[in-house]
């Protein structure tokens, strides 16, 4: 499925998310957050009881959430501490509901929102203003953007729609998480506590037009409504968008109406849950605890999430509630309930708003993998910060300064607040936008003159560089995809969007057609260079994860709806683009590439051999204008998340991140393809006959002592672990058009 993974630095035995900033499940940056409101913290004494067992319960979440965050591998299924929370707000903010209604018959709104606002927003406000100030201080000048924007939609707590919307973008799948993407679970719970109090008036609105109808019946109607939507919805959109399901509203409503249905019956007046016995409502707790930690081990990224797996920790969860602390020597309430699992549990909401921002901007600010010091220093920092935030920002401002406004007034000061920092961090893109271009052009002037030891120069044996300076590279890491010129289609839709560049078409020597997915198009800033020059017309029709070939793409890692739509888009893309050669005579030269992991349709499993035959076919299909094709050799695998690891080692990251010439170089059909055509075709084309087939392998340029480096003569040459950077493809410009102009004077 399309989602990111956790952080993991690629050559270092550290905490993950530590050792290099990295990302949280959810998507191209995806999270596994926490939840804010009812679910974190004591409620006051004024509103009921604290329990104990709710306490304890928020300390394991939050512990969850911090312990996945800082070592994935440990606990692959701690994200689910965000589902504990959701059903704890879900019960609490529906008890509160309840007494409300039946007690003054109505629901005071106002009132309601003032409360929350006042709870929540100064703490959350508060880290979100260091965080900006940090990012701007510590953060790499590629990442200003996209961190500032989400930190604005954080601020306007619409980050889970933001992150649903970027979890589908192709070119986004292996990008840096920002600091603040862990605010996508408390978006969804401030949606949750605007909406909420709507449900209860409309059921009081009924309960007062239907005199048959009591108020508790209606509200219990309608949360059964909502719970059995959003279950279902969870489980089809899960299925079928996976990493838009992880984020969105729709798929975690559920989880709060499972808490709201158990606030409702634990309040009956035929309630029976507090005349179980005393050994059943243990039984029940301990067997809470355990579905908590079952899935907290067994469930990993590639657990289809939320879905009907969500159903473990949020059935769990009820159980321990529903248990009502119960007493005695066998039963887990002292555990649960002992002085530092309530103080934890006290101090849960502010321990998930600092936890985030330290994991990921301590790297950038160290300049290094910060290590299992760092870890263990983002614990103790996260804790000091938690409770100095609640015992000086949180209690002050909701028991003392905040206690005499008016609720309208607590409300539109808490909410000037919000606008305030969302604007803020909305007017630093544009500079933010303007420093990036500076860096890329400046690095673009140094790239057009390079140093001899700079680069590819320096792979040169005449080049003098008796060693590859150790340097940090250029592009930084957040640079590595910031392209000048990108011609990528998405995925999904069938329309052929073609880019021109070079000269026009009748001054060329030659009209080349650049075709194939996204490792056919990482090859345009090389192109782009040499196309004016040596006088090419270059067209571009390229299509994210969609190669040039007559086999059918199989998308095997997409839910089977995803995958047989993005089939279905591929394969008439590809018949699209074979069309316009067809239509454009003057088009004398196709150019292609393609990943060569693409995995085809194949009924006798071997998808390597189907996609051998299907691009040897789909090149015998080209037109007799066609004369010839040029298959280029996929570039080197690289290891998973590697500009992270470039990023956690400095100058020492081209040893350090390298990857054996023998695990980056594997099978390539597409190659393949190219040889057994190379070689069985006559040198020049006839009609009904194959056009003539070149392979242009640049793998050499790649290659420093028989392994693969991230980073050759300083230059980063990946933009992540299987596209070249846009500052390599250009220094290659060089190469590749000599190879090119061999085989077009041949």
């Amino acid at each position: 499925m399309s989602r990111s993974t956790p952080a993991q630095a690629a050559a270092a035995p550290v905490p993950a998310a530590v050792a290099a900033p990295g990302g949280e499940r959810g998507g191209a940056s995806g999270g596994a957050g926490g939840a804010s409101g009812a679910a974190f913290g004591a409620p006051p004494r004024s509103e009921h009881r604290v329990r104990r067992d709710i306490q304890g319960l928020r300390a394991i979440a939050v512990a969850l959430v911090l312990l996945y965050h800082l070592s994935p591998e440990a606990l692959p299924g701690g994200y689910i501490g965000v589902d504990v929370f959701f059903v704890i707000s879900g019960f609490l903010i529906t008890g509160q509901l309840l007494r409300e209604a039946e007690t003054s018959g109505t629901v005071d709104l106002v009132r309601f929102w003032a409360r929350r606002a006042r709870r929540l927003l100064p703490a959350a406000l508060l880290v979100l203003a260091v965080t900006l100030v940090s990012v701007w201080c510590f953060a790499p000048r590629g990442y200003l953007p996209e961190f500032l924007a989400q930190v604005a939609a954080s601020a306007g707590y619409v980050q889970n729609w933001v992150l649903a919307a970027q979890s589908v973008d192709y070119m986004a799948a292996e990008s840096q998480v920002s600091p603040v993407q862990h605010y996508w679970s408390l978006s969804v719970e401030e949606q949750f506590y605007i909406v909420w109090p709507l449900v209860a008036v409309l059921a009081v609105a009924v309960a007062a037009r239907v005199t048959r109808l009591r108020f508790r019946l209606v509200f219990a109607g309608l949360i059964a409504c909502v719970c059995v939507a959003s279950l279902i919805t969870s489980i089809v959109l899960t299925s079928a968008a996976p990493a838009q399901a992880y984020f969105v509203t729709t798929t975690r409503a559920w989880e709060f109406a499972a808490g709201g249905l158990l606030a409702w019956a634990a309040t009956s007046r035929r309630a029976i849950l507090d005349r179980l016995p005393v050994r059943v409502r243990s039984a029940a707790a301990w067997a809470g605890l355990a579905g908590i930690a079952a899935a907290a081990l067994w469930f990993t990224d590639a657990t289809p999430f939320p879905g009907a797996a969500a159903l473990l920790p949020v059935i769990a969860t009820l159980l321990i509630i529903a248990a009502q602390e119960p007493a005695g020597a066998a039963a887990p309430t002292r555990w649960l309930g002992a002085p530092s699992m309530q103080w934890l549990g006290d101090i849960s909401y502010g321990a998930y708003l600092w936890h985030f921002p330290l994991i990921v901007l301590l790297p950038f600010a160290l300049g290094r993998s910060a290590g299992v010091l760092g870890a263990m220093a983002v614990i103790g920092a996260t804790i000091l910060l938690a409770w100095g935030s609640k015992v000086w920002v949180e209690d002050p401002f909701r028991a003392e300064l905040s206690r005499d406004w008016p609720d309208a007034r607590a409300l539109a000061i808490t909410s000037a607040g919000m606008v305030v920092l969302l604007a803020g961090a909305l007017v630093g893109v544009h500079p933010a936008d303007q420093q990036v271009e500076a860096e890329r052009d400046r690095v673009a002037v140094v790239l057009e003159d390079p140093d001899p030891c700079l680069g590819v120069s320096a792979l040169d044996p005449q080049s003098g560089c008796e060693a590859l300076p150790e340097q940090l590279p250029i592009p930084e890491p957040a640079l590595a995809a910031v392209s000048p010129e990108r011609c990528l289609s998405p995925r999904a839709g069938t329309a052929v969007e073609p880019c021109e560049y070079g000269a026009d078409a009748a001054r060329a020597t030659h009209t080349i057609a650049l075709v194939g997915d996204s490792h056919a198009e990482q090859w345009l800033p090389a192109l782009v260079h040499r196309a004016e020059q040596q006088r090419w017309r270059v067209i571009v029709m390229a299509k994210a994860s969609c190669p040039f070939t007559a086999a059918e793409r199989d998308f095997a890692s997409s839910p089977e709806a995803e995958n047989v739509a993005l089939r279905s888009d591929c394969a008439a893309w590809n018949d699209a683009v074979l069309q316009r050669l067809v239509d454009d005579p003057s088009i004398g030269t196709v150019m292609t590439a393609a990943k060569s992991t693409n995995r085809m349709v194949s009924g006798s499993g071997d998808w390597r051999a189907a996609a051998e035959r299907g691009y040897a076919e789909r090149w015998r299909e080209l037109p007799p204008s066609v004369q010839r094709v040029l298959a280029i050799r996929d570039t080197p695998q690289m290891a998973e998340r590697v500009l992270q690891c470039v990023s956690g080692h400095g100058t020492t990251a081209a040893d350090a991140c390298a990857v054996p010439m023998a695990e980056a170089l594997g099978a390539d059909p597409l190659a393949d393809a190219a040889e057994s055509l190379s070689t069985a075709t006559p040198r020049s084309r006839t009609a009904d006959a194959t056009p003539v087939v070149d392979l242009v392998d640049m793998s050499e340029y790649f290659i420093v002592e028989d392994s693969c480096p991230p980073v050759i003569g300083g230059v980063l040459a990946f933009r992540d672990s299987h596209h070249v950077s846009w500052a390599y493809a250009e220094m290659l410009a060089d190469p590749f058009a000599d190879r090119i102009s061999a085989v077009l004077r041949a």
